[in-house]
């Protein structure tokens, strides 16, 4: 089976330098040599087959056909409430398995967390690197982009979404009761929930409110969970 190599941004049809890292994982990890197969994928939904090649000091992917459009997600996007600790890991890991095309992390009211200046910076490049992995162990072309933390209000001056679920424990709709179209958008809080100024802005907006059926789940259990739902609801898994 290919190695599954990720290239954010590369021209797959030409060479393609593989950075230190990539190249160590590749021969020393995973004990690959010059001529083993590799799929190569860009980021942006399109892939090749390639062989690794050395070059010089360092290592190259070398097409060896036509790039491709390769498996990618769908139009359901995550907007994220910071939580506390390293859960942020593992939910952009979950929807970029699942198959969600961009997450958006909000500040919001009740978040403990805070992302500025050069930690934000720094978070957000190893929150890309996450979802890379995962979209390279998942088979994705594509890598979700994460966007850096708005509040709820500047996030919907800056995108206002056309389809817009707001998770709340209690008093929202069934999920399987609304009909839904791409692009939806899936609103999940931080632990201690959205604010009522926040979920007045997401009215306002003309979101839904939305509660799962069954026991209150975590914060990081109910982003991906709701994303499942939607994307099935959608006929994306």
């Amino acid at each position: 089976m290919s190695q599954r190599v990720p290239a954010p941004g590369a021209a797959l049809d030409r060479d393609v330098p593989l950075p230190a890292a990539t190249a160590h994982y590749l021969t020393v990890v995973r004990r690959l040599g010059p001529g083993a197969a590799l799929v190569v994928f860009d980021g942006a939904g399109r892939e090749v087959d390639a062989t690794l090649e050395p070059e010089g000091a360092g290592w190259l992917a070398r097409p060896v056909g036509p790039p491709r459009p390769g498996r990618a997600g769908s139009g359901v996007h995550l907007w994220y409430g910071l939580p506390k600790g390293d859960k942020l890991e593992t939910v952009i890991r979950q929807a970029t398995e699942l198959g969600v095309e961009r997450v958006r992390l909000l500040a919001c009211q009740r978040s403990v967390t805070r992302l500025e200046g050069d930690r934000q910076a720094g978070k957000l490049e190893r929150l890309t690197r996450v979802a890379a992995e995962a979209a390279r162990q998942c088979g994705r072309a594509d890598v979700p982009a994460v966007d850096a933390p708005l509040t709820v209000g500047a996030a919907l001056a800056a995108d206002p979404p056309a389809r817009l679920l707001v998770l709340h424990p209690e008093g929202g709709v069934p999920l399987a009761s609304l009909t839904l179209t791409e692009p939806v958008v899936v609103c999940v809080g931080p632990e201690g929930g959205f604010s009522p100024d926040e979920l007045a802005r997401f009215d306002a907006a003309g979101g839904a409110r939305v509660t799962l059926l069954g026991p209150v789940l975590r914060t990081e259990t109910a982003a991906p969970v709701a994303c499942a739902l939607v994307l099935h609801a959608l006929g994306g898994l």
